[in-house]
């Protein structure tokens, strides 16, 4: 039996009968005793730049290291030479009289003999992907420094050796100057290369080499990749905080994120290396930079895309406490202060102020309206209570309206979290950010965790979390029973909502062959894109998230079964959510007041597989996903048997008169 075939049989199986057999367990939606309003900003997504999720990933850009700012042995990582028809040339890295001062380095090229042709090549990240027709941008930033090329051209080669594409470029002169062209493939090939190439002899000077699909996210230029966003855009998300997670942090000060850094004209951002290079002994990613292509304008220009509130986190004056533990002194905070102060004028501010006129410049007059702003990742200790103190009074003093998150430290329950809540005693917060990387049956086990919180204490932001099937550093799996652990621990965090204002997944990106992390939501490589079992669950909370909780008692509810209900977004509709995180059915009796008489017809999404162990995988991105049904009712009525399968989420949506 093929698995589509298994699951809509489970779903026959779960068919009705009238009301008046008494079954059990019984399952009560108490429409009567409607709750607590549901946060409208409870789902959200959670943006790293970790394992390759920026360049290389949702940044389009197809040319790595184009900027010839990666280190030391790894500087023109990415680039090899092409010397044709006996063709001779010779290369470096040079820092005399750079582009600009936030890019020192260009790559100097010399034609010794001319040849047929000659240059450099590019082999992108792990190869670049192209379609037949699919048109590209080109440009690159040159000078002469000495001889006359006889033509400057860019290629497109595919694996064989074949020219897919080509494009001449006009011939550059002595100063700094954006060449510009476009190109098509008239073939595909997932592993084809760009070639720049120029007749000799002469002596080029090169930076910015870039290559942009045309097709990128709503066909921006220094756009985003369209079926990457297409995934986080499904997911209808309430938020998105960004960009990161520990390279807020960096290893060191030194390479701290600066959000300024990654604004204004792509060429005159500052490139930084990844803290994610030496993170994970088991994963170590000598070649993992950011061009910062991808920047704030960026992040926020996304957000407003897909719908999601922007929740930038900014540096608070401290490296990575699991690394160098680096700190800014507490009377030295004020500049740091104030890069968060001008990211408000920014994102908020008038076109008339300083920083509102250049996010204007770069596109967008209108304000981000930005609404959240995080104080330093997944600090901890007294060190990071004393500096948020000060940005606290800081930025409530000029802007009281924005809703300030502070970090409760790296776990859910460790000397450094209760640390935080003793100090949360006294010090004022708004949310504050909690995270757990635990193994399924700690989010089992956890459901409840929110239950006896203060209701008058700030609120909570699940900003990480994620099942790890073998501890955080394990051989962890994406599967169906992580997800539905995570799944059964969301069912608490809906009741609490009172409390629980946010919650996001952490990690979202992988790239195949580049996972430093790899417990994480969208898998990709640079022709393919699929979502986890968690991805899953995370998407069908999101879209059907209530608006008010319903009270739902599960009589005699058998191990590992949970249930929430609430009001829909329509008048008389109901939503209700039911993880089985468990190997047999269960057959429940879903029971509402008499007078809220269902109709006939119930919509019902179950997400299941025929093994908790199952995953998805680019040769089988669809074996768990959800699946849709219709059941009809002999009639209206107050309840309904419904058998809930094995080892799934399953959603049903009421209507009733």
């Amino acid at each position: 039996m093929s698995m589509k075939h298994k699951l809509l049989g489970l779903l026959a199986a779960a068919m009705v009968t009238t009301s008046g057999i008494a079954q059990q367990p019984r399952l009560t939606i108490e429409a009567d005793r409607p709750g607590i309003m549901i946060s409208p900003q409870l789902y959200g997504i959670f943006f790293e730049d970790i394992n390759y999720g920026a360049d290389g990933g949702l940044y389009a850009e197809l040319v790595q290291n184009r900027s010839f700012e990666f280190h030391g042995k790894d500087a023109l990582y990415a680039w090899s030479k092409v010397e044709n028809g006996g063709a001779q040339v010779g290369w470096s890295v040079s820092g005399q009289d750079p582009l600009n001062p936030n890019n020192p380095h260009h790559l100097s090229l010399e034609i010794t003999q001319p040849g047929r042709e000659a240059g450099i090549a590019n082999s992108g990240f792990g190869g670049i992907a192209v379609k037949a027709g699919e048109g590209f941008v080109f440009s690159v930033h040159a000078r002469l420094r000495s001889g006359i090329p006889s033509h400057l051209k860019v290629r497109i080669v595919g694996s064989t050796g074949t020219v897919l594409g080509e494009a001449t470029l006009a011939k550059p002169g002595p100063d700094w100057a954006k060449l510009t062209t476009t190109l098509k493939s008239k073939a595909t090939d997932a592993h084809a290369h760009l070639e720049l190439l120029a007749g000799g002899p002469a002596t080029l000077d090169l930076d910015m080499v870039s290559l942009f699909p045309k097709d990128t996210w709503k066909g921006r230029p220094n756009g985003l990749r369209k079926d990457l966003v297409q995934m986080l855009s499904d997911m209808k998300p309430a938020f998105m905080r960004f960009p990161g997670g520990c390279i807020v942090e960096g290893k060191d000060l030194s390479n701290a994120y600066r959000w300024k850094d990654t604004i204004g004209d792509v060429s005159e951002r500052k490139a930084n290396w990844n803290r994610w290079q030496i993170a994970m002994a088991k994963a170590l990613a000598p070649q993992y930079y950011q061009s910062y292509g991808l920047g704030f304008f960026e992040f926020f220009q996304l957000c407003e895309d897909i719908g999601a509130s922007p929740l930038p986190i900014i540096n608070c004056g401290m490296s990575c406490q699991f690394m160098d533990k680096q700190f800014v002194p507490v009377n030295e905070l004020d500049p740091w202060i104030q890069d968060a102060l001008d990211l408000i004028e920014f994102a908020n501010g008038p076109a008339t102020t300083i920083w509102g006129a250049k996010r204007a410049k770069m596109g967008h007059s209108k304000p981000f309206n930005l609404k959240f702003l995080g104080i330093g990742n997944e600090q901890w200790g007294n060190d990071y209570f004393d500096r948020y103190a000060k940005f606290h009074a800081a930025l409530k003093a000029r802007h009281p309206e924005i809703q300030l998150v502070t970090s409760a430290g790296p776990g859910p329950d460790d000397q450094w979290f209760k640390l935080a809540w003793d100090r949360l005693k006294t010090q004022p917060a708004d949310i504050v950010d909690e995270h757990y990387y635990k193994q399924p049956e700690w989010f089992l086990s956890n459901v409840e965790r929110y239950t006896g919180y203060d209701r008058k204490g700030p609120k909570i932001f699940a900003g990480e979390y994620a099942a790890h099937t073998a501890g955080w550093d394990g051989d962890n799996r994406c599967n169906l029973y992580a997800a539905l652990s995570e799944a059964a621990f969301m069912t608490g965090l809906e009741r609490n909502s009172d409390v629980v204002h946010m919650a996001s997944y952490a990690p979202l990106f992988a790239k195949a062959g580049k996972v430093q992390w790899a417990i994480d939501l969208i898998w990709f490589d640079n022709t393919r894109v699929y979502g986890s079992p968690s991805y899953q669950v995370q998407k069908l909370y999101s879209l059907n998230r209530p608006t008010r909780l319903l009270p739902t008692r599960v009589d005699a509810a058998p191990k590992n079964f949970f249930a929430t209900a609430g009001e829909g977004s329509n008048p008389g509709s109901l939503i209700l959510k039911v993880v089985n995180v468990g190997p047999s059915p269960v057959q429940t009796t879903v029971a509402i007041p008499a007078w809220f008489q269902i109709k006939p017809t119930l919509n019902v999404t179950v997400l299941t597989s025929g093994s908790e162990k199952d995953e998805n995988t680019f040769n089988d991105p669809s074996k768990v996903i959800p699946r849709e049904n219709t059941i009809q009712l002999p009639g209206a009525e107050a309840e309904f048997q419904y058998q809930f399968p094995p080892w799934s989420l399953t959603i049903i949506k009421i209507k009733g008169k």
